[in-house]
């Protein structure tokens, strides 16, 4: 089977994402979808949701916990270029992040191009 994993540490950076979570289950139905967080929200609403298959809780084990799901896809959103160094040692097809120089200069790192949007309210 293969392997989605998103990674959010922040409830308001997920909340934001939850329209895209479903988006990415709905067209990759054959795909499992895992949710990779630090722990601090709370698991037991995340395990509800019906379109994340299972949550993984790291602490200081983050890239053991990507590498033993063996994703296809790595999407995070996260922004900092020390973490964007220990991404590039995953063995991951896709890795998908936000516009950081060492995103954009490295070859193991997918970052989706800016946009600006005319409403301020996109639903």
């Amino acid at each position: 089977m293969k392997n989605i994993v998103f990674h959010s540490d922040g409830f308001g950076d997920l909340l934001v994402c939850f329209k895209a979570l479903y988006a990415i289950k709905q067209l990759y139905p054959e795909y499992k979808l895992f949710l990779l967080t630090n722990g601090l929200m709370e698991s037991d609403f995340l395990e509800k949701i019906p379109f994340i298959d299972e949550v993984l809780i790291y602490k200081d084990d983050f890239l053991e916990k990507i590498q033993s799901k063996n994703p296809v896809i790595f999407i995070t959103t996260r922004r900092q270029g020390l973490y964007f160094k220990k991404l590039k040692f995953l063995n991951v097809q896709k890795c998908i992040v936000f516009p950081h120089l060492i995103s954009i200069i490295s070859k193991n790192l997918t970052t989706p191009l800016p946009f600006f949007r005319a409403k301020k309210h996109m639903s």
